[in-house]
């Protein structure tokens, strides 16, 4: 029980630094990220990134959930 908080704990916190990168994306400069999504597709792979972390974090939290209610 105390793997999975930790895993879910450890999930979500990874969700929060994705978040975060994604908000601070503009921030760098336009030719810079220019440059980088012609190579890479950064924008579309991190947003891509962040929906499924978010959904594995709520599957996580859901399953801790469910197994801490019911005491299995």
């Amino acid at each position: 029980m105390k793997e999975l908080l930790f895993l879910c704990i450890l999930i979500t916190a990874f969700d929060f630094f994705l978040i975060i990168y994604a908000f601070t994306i503009p921030l760098y400069p336009k030719k810079w990220r220019n440059e980088v999504n012609k190579k890479y597709k950064n924008e579309t792979a991190t947003g891509v990134t962040i929906v499924f972390v978010t959904m594995a974090a709520c599957f996580l939290w859901i399953i801790y959930f469910y197994f801490w209610i019911f005491k299995l």
